[in-house]
């Protein structure tokens, strides 16, 4: 998945210390910072039908990484529907 920069923000010493980033589909959008800090927006749709935007917030993307794969094996675990791909 490729990532396009939508805009940067600098410090008084012309360094990137932000960027705001979009997924090349325009669906995921995230808030990334120099200190490792982001805020990732994922969008959902409700059993109502309404459009929502959920924020996960994280200082560490490796760990989030790790336990989505471990939750992911949980379903490929215990649903037979659900297929290793």
């Amino acid at each position: 998945m490729k990532w396009i920069i939508k805009s940067k923000h600098l410090n008084d010493e012309n360094k990137v210390i932000g960027l705001e980033v979009e997924d090349e589909e325009g669906i995921f959008d995230a808030n990334l910072r120099w200190d490792g800090f982001m805020e990732i927006h994922i969008p959902s749709i409700t059993e109502e039908n309404n459009d929502l935007k959920d924020t996960i917030r994280t200082y560490d993307i490796d760990e989030l990484i790790t336990k989505l794969s471990g939750l992911r094996q949980v379903c490929v675990d215990h649903f037979d529907n659900r297929k290793e791909e």
